[in-house]
């Protein structure tokens, strides 16, 4: 039998390991650059690279340069989201039409905030002279003429790599999840076992005709196991702070197992963080090792306990 077989350990063993082995940090290699989001500078690769034209250009020239590019090609204007910092759902909400760009005018007393729309195809002379008006008030002008050296494209990609401030804080919040994927997708692919991530229950009664009740039906899934019509759920989080309280903790997830079994569905409670876990009272540990199937750790998700569970709730045998 494989020493790393979750059932075959006591509560005492699962305690151990689990103490022993807890982390520090959320985050892995995947948290720091969405490569995906820097790749968004593709979609207007044409617009970036015909803006080259405005780098350097001085003020006796640039006004001009600025309307004859507009005026040739006014698709450029939908790539001026991708120069300032917006987060991610912004920009695509911008780019879909869904939003408009307001900002505050301090000197027009007739109007307290400007709206720019970044969707529109046509441009009037009136709407020209309205976005190069944004171009110089946001500091763009002044990065083309002062800042920029060669390319566009470059810069850009340096802001949805690093300078995207807020797309960075919604990462924040899923870092452990971004961190545990893989590792969890490993397993699923090894197994043919199918992987959900980010999805409502109720999407399983949808394309699955899987049966949920009310309860859970909204409630959103970290990640979601299915493999013959047995199912997993997978929750991940990881507290920093000691000022957590376990016992809190293991009595929600308690909750949370009882609500799935309900909808015939298996859980397993992915967690971390040695600032809480580690200072945390045994005897909350061991309540919530005898009452919860599956609490985990990232060492033992990476190890073979996480394996030996999946291989059991959907009977694979060597």
């Amino acid at each position: 039998m494989n020493d790393k077989n979750y059932d075959s350990l006591s509560i005492d063993e699962k305690k151990e390991i689990f103490i022993k082995s807890l982390v520090s940090t959320n985050r892995g290699f995947n948290f720091y650059v969405d490569w995906k989001h820097a790749n968004l500078h593709k979609k207007f690769e044409i617009e970036l690279n015909a803006m080259n034209t405005l780098i350097h250009v001085d003020d006796s020239e640039f006004k001009v340069k600025f309307k004859t590019l507009v005026s040739k090609l006014p698709s450029v204007i939908q790539s001026f989201p991708l120069l300032f910092a917006l987060s991610k759902k912004e920009r695509e909400n911008i780019w879909k039409g869904k939003e408009i760009l307001n900002i505050l005018e301090d000197i027009d007393l007739s109007k307290d905030a400007l709206e720019y729309d970044f969707s529109i195809e046509k441009l009037s002379n009136d709407d020209i002279e309205k976005y190069y008006d944004l171009f110089t008030k946001i500091g763009l002008k002044h990065l083309f003429q002062n800042l920029l050296e060669k390319n566009v494209v470059d810069y850009v990609i340096g802001i949805l790599v690093g300078l995207d401030s807020n797309g960075r804080k919604n990462r924040g919040g899923k870092s452990f999840e971004l961190a545990c994927e893989p590792i969890i997708n490993r397993v699923c692919k090894k197994y043919s076992i199918e992987l959900l991530t980010q999805k409502q229950f109720k999407y399983l009664q949808e394309k699955y005709n899987i049966e949920i009740n009310n309860d859970i039906a909204n409630r959103k899934a970290d990640f979601i196991l299915i493999k013959n019509e047995k199912v997993i759920n997978i929750e991940a989080n990881f507290y920093f702070d000691s000022g957590s309280k376990p016992e809190e903790i293991i009595d929600s997830y308690l909750n949370r197992q009882s609500e799935l079994k309900q909808n015939n569905i298996e859980f397993i409670y992915l967690t971390d963080g040695v600032r809480c876990w580690g200072n945390a009272d045994k005897n909350q540990l061991t309540k919530g090792f005898k009452t919860i199937d599956y609490i985990i750790n990232f060492h033992m998700l990476k190890e073979f306990y996480f394996e030996s569970i999946i291989r059991k709730i959907f009977n694979i045998e060597d």
